[in-house]
Order: C-alpha cells, then sequence, then structure tokens
C-alpha cells in the first residue's frame, strides 16, 4: 500500500473560553480595525488557502451567526469548553480534513498568511525528503508561536489525555520543529486588556506600512 498523499486543508481555530483575565470584555468579538478579533483571525487563515474549523463554546450561537454565510468556515461547537483547551482542539480535530491541520488560538490577529505558507512549505519539503513528520511551530527568533501545524495522528492520540493536560505538552514528546517566520506577530496573543490595547496599536502601524 503506498503513504496518503501529503494534505494540508484545514486550520482549526479555537474561539470557545469565556476570556476570563478580560476584566468583563469577551476577546473574539472585540473590535479589530475593520471588523473583529476573532474575525481578522479567521479571514487570515482563509487568506492562506485553508478551510477553517471553528470551535465555539461560551457564546457560540453568536460566532455560528457571524460566519453562517462563509462556506469555508466550520462551526464545531464544544458542549465542555470550560474543561479546557485541550477538548476543544480534539473537537476541531474530528471535523478537521487532511495528514496534518493546523491550529491557532483566536486571540492572534496579527498572524500573516505567510507565517501558514512557510509553516506548509517546510512541513511538505519535510515529506518529500522521507523525514518522518512531527509538528512544526511557527516561531520567531527561536521561540514558538502560531500556527501550529501538527500530524493528524499525532494530534488524535490526545484524546487519551486527561482534560487538563496541554496539547503542547504532548506535541513536545514527538521533538517538534520551529519554522522561522520573522514575524513576532507569530509569539503576539491577548490576555489581558493591556495586551488587547497593544495588539490594537501594532495592527495600525502594520496596515500603515509603518
Amino acid at each position: 500500500m503506498g503513504e496518503e498523499p501529503l494534505n494540508i486543508s484545514d486550520c482549526v481555530i479555537v474561539a470557545a473560553g469565556a476570556s476570563s483575565r478580560m476584566a468583563g470584555a469577551w476577546k473574539p468579538l472585540l473590535p479589530f480595525g475593520a471588523s473583529t478579533i476573532i474575525q481578522t483571525t479567521v479571514g487570515t487563515a482563509l487568506s492562506a488557502g485553508l478551510r477553517v474549523v471553528l470551535v465555539v463554546g461560551f457564546r457560540g450561537v453568536e460566532l455560528a451567526r457571524l460566519f453562517a454565510h462563509e462556506k469555508e468556515v466550520i462551526i464545531a461547537p464544544n458542549p465542555h469548553w470550560e474543561r479546557g483547551l485541550l477538548g476543544s482542539v480534539l473537537c476541531g480535530m474530528e471535523q478537521a480534513r487532511g495528514t496534518a491541520v493546523f491550529t491557532m488560538n483566536a486571540d492572534k490577529p496579527l498572524v500573516s498568511p505567510e507565517a501558514y505558507r512557510l509553516v506548509a512549505a517546510e512541513y511538505e519539503s519535510r515529506a518529500k525528503a522521507g523525514i518522518v513528520p512531527v509538528p512544526l511551530f511557527a516561531s520567531y527568533q527561536g521561540k514558538a508561536g502560531h500556527p501550529v501545524l501538527i500530524p493528524r495522528e499525532i494530534a488524535l492520540q490526545a484524546a487519551s489525555l486527561p482534560p487538563d493536560a496541554r496539547m503542547r505538552d504532548h506535541l513536545k514528546k514527538y521533538e517538534p520543529a520551529f519554522v522561522e517566520c520573522g514575524d513576532e506577530a507569530v509569539l503576539l496573543d491577548i490576555d489581558t486588556y493591556e495586551e488587547y490595547e497593544r495588539l490594537c496599536v501594532l495592527g495600525k502601524r502594520s496596515i500603515q506600512g509603518l
């Protein structure tokens, strides 16, 4: 039997949490540029040529309505979103296609389509060279960020882990590789309102070409 053809077509984006550290604000629908954080993050993945599996939980109905007319966005409700990020990633993986699947957190709106392309190109290059597939992290100056491209089999093996386990710890067992993207955006996320305000400023500078 021949090897399964290489297929990288989907990105699981997790937007299931309640943004408990955001002082009452909910990250996905905060304004960002001309739209919102979640629309920006999803739009970037779509621009990279990927179909998006959007995992929702808290206020999931609102996000489902927001993307109701976007054919390349599949809504994956996680009824147990409060148990942690791992379960949400696995929920998305169940609906994702391909031998390898990107994962992305919803609160990284500055990541560019080029980051996805660089990671995918590295994965394809390694596959052609006969290198055993491992998780690939977009990185900046040696620090791991997002997106992460995970061989499907490795991702699904995390289903046996306890709910409070971390996917990143699971991936470390498979000696992941880093793909330098030359862009700090792959590291930047939003945990506090102050970080949100900072990313808004950086986003405006990026648009203006400063």
